[in-house]
């Protein structure tokens, strides 16, 4: 079944059957299992070899091979020297964040080893994971992994690193206090380089009833072509909803969802330009949490309203993409940063695409992911299940103390293309298939934005066609900034323009007609950290009433003196 492609990599010839699979999950698999919601760093368990004449071996699917030739990417070492300082800081930026994940599952050793921390293109992806040994490795474990490559770093980069490692070397540098500090200081050094970037952004989306269905429950914003300016131009804010639930029931809920998320976004982003210092990432997905369960609570008061019970009560998914402005002091003076950050509920979807590759951003709130999240079934055989694709999240279908949408922040520093869209089009891989058809033609500007919204949407219709399609573009160029700084005047600083938004909402937003009431603030660890503002509540309130192949890697039985298990490739 399984063909040799290379050492440790191997091809499976029949995808169209289960993979092999054990009758007990080992315990070298449960924290594959458990960290299944970073895919987009950690590979997945496949299944399981086993025979009488040889020690199981485990399979990993989703590793750091290339699809077409499946070399692995290169290491992190190596694909150090010639990256860019922007590149190098990112790289460590995401190391650290995987760091307290991967140590609370007993394999934070998975990046001591820089030989098993691979890098395809920005971001970093893991050949395997390492258990731990005993205790858990200490910060200062980390720092000494990374000196080497602080010392090999960029020059504008050495000093500041330098300063951070020291830092991770006392005793008390894994308390919660000085992983706080630690965090905010290499947050700001990754936003110093990323304030050398610069970000052109055009959005356009468009929803389609589909060739099967008799009514459309999938909403997005915008519905036309937006081309923000890069500086104080428009929110660069796109929205997939999917709605679910009742007649008409899904309809409802996914108008009422983006409608309340735009504007509160929008009032959020306004908020965020009149902030004097940087406001740390946990912070601004705290906030991005709170305007998401706040349009939550919108559609659940109206299920409770109409006494919609069970299958009946509306909701909607939600794919989520926000740029949100910061302001970074470097040597320059002030710069502005753009923060992309990610929100999703349910099975909709955020793909990272550019002509090298593509990203899935997104792991779907369904039935399969949390039967692998709790170690008790590997993902391919999950995903079999007759429930396996039911939603485990939604919009508006219980009270917000249930919903847990998952929000991530990312740093661009390439041109690529952002792809927000329902499983209309996502299912039955029809993304992952067909990406390169599309998105040389979007980023060498070939076709318009529109028409590639249009194109997505017909191959949803025409190879999937059993379901509403909604798609969202956001086409992101980016530049290296010019030297200008940005004026220190807060005051002076552009105001987002409202748009299409009526009087009375800039009024709400903008305060063009009366003074906005200061709202209390508290000040965390030097910044100041805002509760939502009243008119994030007064507009909810108002919006109620209104109404192929994939890639195994292969691990080494145990008792093999190799240290690096075999990598395989399947479909």
């Amino acid at each position: 079944r399984f063909q040799v492609k290379a050492p440790r990599v191997w091809l499976d010839t029949r995808p169209d059957l289960r993979p092999p699979a054990p009758d007990d999950l080992s315990p070298t698999m449960i924290p594959y299992l458990k960290a299944h919601p970073y895919r987009l760093h950690v590979p997945g368990v496949y299944g399981v070899l086993a025979g009488s004449s040889m020690a199981p071996v485990i399979l990993l699917e989703n590793g750091p091979l290339h699809p077409q030739s499946g070399d692995l990417y290169p290491s992190l070492e190596t694909a150090w020297e010639g990256a860019k300082p922007m590149r190098q800081m990112h790289w460590l930026w995401q190391i650290w964040e995987l760091w307290p994940v991967l140590r609370d599952l007993g394999v934070a050793s998975s990046l001591l080893n820089l030989e098993l921390v691979r890098v395809e293109g920005w971001r970093i992806r893991l050949r395997e994971l390492a258990g731990d040994q005993g205790h858990p490795p200490a910060l200062s474990t980390l720092a000494a992994v990374w000196q080497p490559l602080v010392q090999a770093a960029h020059p504008a980069l050495v000093e500041p690193l330098t300063e951070v490692l020291a830092e991770m070397q006392p005793p008390n540098s894994g308390s919660s206090e000085a992983i706080s500090a630690l965090s905010a200081r290499l947050n700001h050094i990754l936003l110093t380089q990323a304030a050398q970037v610069s970000l052109r952004v055009s959005l356009a989306g468009a929803t389609s009833t589909g060739p099967t269905q008799p009514r459309n429950e999938d909403t997005c914003y915008p519905t036309r072509l937006e081309v923000p300016t890069p500086d104080g131009g428009t929110p660069c804010l796109a929205i997939v909803c999917d709605g679910v639930g009742g007649h008409d029931g899904g309809e409802v809920a996914s108008q009422l969802a983006v409608q309340s998320l735009q504007l509160q976004l929008r009032g959020l982003l306004s908020e965020a330009q009149s902030e004097s210092q940087v406001l740390p990432p946990d912070i601004i997905k705290q906030q991005i949490e709170a305007v998401i369960r706040i349009a939550n609570d919108v559609i659940n008061h109206q299920n409770d309203q109409q006494s919609r019970a069970e299958r009946q009560r509306m909701g909607t998914t939600l794919a989520l993409a926000v740029l949100v402005p910061q302001r970074i002091q470097t040597a320059n003076g002030w710069s502005r940063v753009d923060e992309l950050y990610i929100a999703h509920v349910g099975d909709s979807r955020v793909y990272w695409i550019t002509p090298d590759y593509c990203h899935l951003l997104t792991v779907d709130h369904d039935i399969a992911a949390r039967e692998v999240i709790a170690a008790r079934q590997l993902l391919p055989l999950a995903q079999e299940r007759p429930d396996g694709g039911a939603l485990t999240q939604a919009i508006g279908t219980r009270s917000a103390d249930y919903l847990h949408p998952t929000v991530q922040r990312f740093i661009l520093d390439e041109t690529g293309v952002l792809l927000l869209c329902s499983d209309g089009l996502s299912d039955n891989q029809r993304v992952e298939e067909a990406w390169a058809n599309y998105i040389g033609l979007i980023v060498k500007d070939i076709v318009s934005l529109e028409s590639a919204v249009a194109s997505w949407i017909e191959l949803a219709n025409q190879k999937n066609g059993h379901d509403n399609t909604a798609v969202v573009l956001m086409h992101c160029k980016a530049t290296t900034r010019a030297a200008a700084p940005l004026a220190t005047d807060i005051a002076d600083r552009q105001q987002l323009p409202p748009t299409e938004l009526t009087a009375a909402s800039r009024a709400l937003l903008y305060g063009e007609t009366a003074a906005e009431p200061e709202s209390a603030s508290a000040q965390t660890g030097g910044f100041r950290v805002r509760s939502l503002p009243w008119w994030v509540w007064l507009i909810s309130a108002a919006i109620l009433i209104a109404g192929g192949l994939s890639l195994l890697t292969i691990l080494r039985p145990a008792g093999e003196p190799d240290p690096l298990p075999p990598i395989e490739r399947s479909p």
